[in-house]
Formats: structure tokens, sequence, C-alpha cells
């Protein structure tokens, strides 16, 4: 389940660990995988907005303040991107931007493609449960009324 209100909070964590990072002149594998993190949180921030991050039922009630937060998200995901190009242009080895490009673009599809299949999964169980207490429950009322019929029938001989 994503946090929707502290999805800005941990981009603006991640990107600055990132960005002391890079001023560090730290090795650019170390610091994949918090690249890594952040594409997850853009992932995240693309399946809030899109309302897949709840259930079925969940949708229904969507507050303004998870608008107002997922937007918020999105500014601050935006703002730290371009700080971080800024930054790896100034401060990290030649390529270093197009290499995090890349690699958040395929750490942000398969994180996608993970989180789409556990809302299409949550979603496929939802209707079957309830296809199925739909037929029970016209199987039972199907049934009340032949029984009920079946007593009146009985009563008027």
């Amino acid at each position: 389940m994503i946090e929707v209100l502290a999805l800005a909070s941990a981009v603006g964590t991640i990107s600055k660990s990132i960005s002391s990072a890079v001023q560090a002149k730290k090795d650019v594998s170390s610091i994949l995988p918090a690249f890594g993190r952040l594409a997850k949180l853009e992932a995240d921030i693309g399946i809030a907005e899109s309302g897949r991050h709840k259930g079925p039922l969940g949708r229904l009630s969507s507050s303004e303040e998870e608008g107002f937060a997922i937007a918020q998200a999105k500014m601050k995901h935006k703002e730290c991107m371009e700080e971080l190009r800024s930054i790896c242009m100034l401060y990290g080895p030649p390529n270093m931007w197009q290499t995090v490009l890349r690699e958040q673009a395929s750490a942000r599809k398969r994180r996608k493609d993970t989180l789409e299949a556990q809302a299409a999964k949550r979603d496929k169980m939802f209707y079957l449960v309830t296809v199925v207490f739909g037929v029970l429950i016209f199987a039972v009322g199907t049934g009340g009324l032949f029984w009920g019929a079946a007593i009146l029938a009985g009563t008027q001989r």
C-alpha cells in the first residue's frame, strides 16, 4: 500500500542523500540504488495519481488532502530531479546523468508493472468475491421464494 502523504518527504530525503553523495564524489555504482529508490517513488506517485493504489471501494472515497499530497509529491519530484540533474552534470563523472536516466526508466517500468499487477489481482479478487456473494444471495433468495410458495400452496388446500 502506498502512503500518499509521505511521498513528498521521501522524495526530498532521498534526493538530499544522492546530492550529497554526488558532491562527495562517491562511486556511481554506490549511488545508483538510491536513484532506484527515487524511481520507485516516482512509480508510486504515478500509481497514486491514477487511483490504483486503493481497492475498488477505497477509490470511491478520495479526499482532497490526498489529491494535494499527490500534487505536492509530483512537484517535489520534479524539483528534485532538476536539482539532481544539475548536480550530476557539475560534480559527477561524464555521462552519469544519462546512465541514471536509463536505469531509472527500467526501474520505474519494473515497479509500475509490479504495482499494476498487484492492483489487477486485488481488483480481480474483489470482483470474484462480489460475484460469488451475489450468486449466493440470488440462490438463497430464490430458494426462499420457492420455499415460501410451497408453504403458501400447502396452506391453501
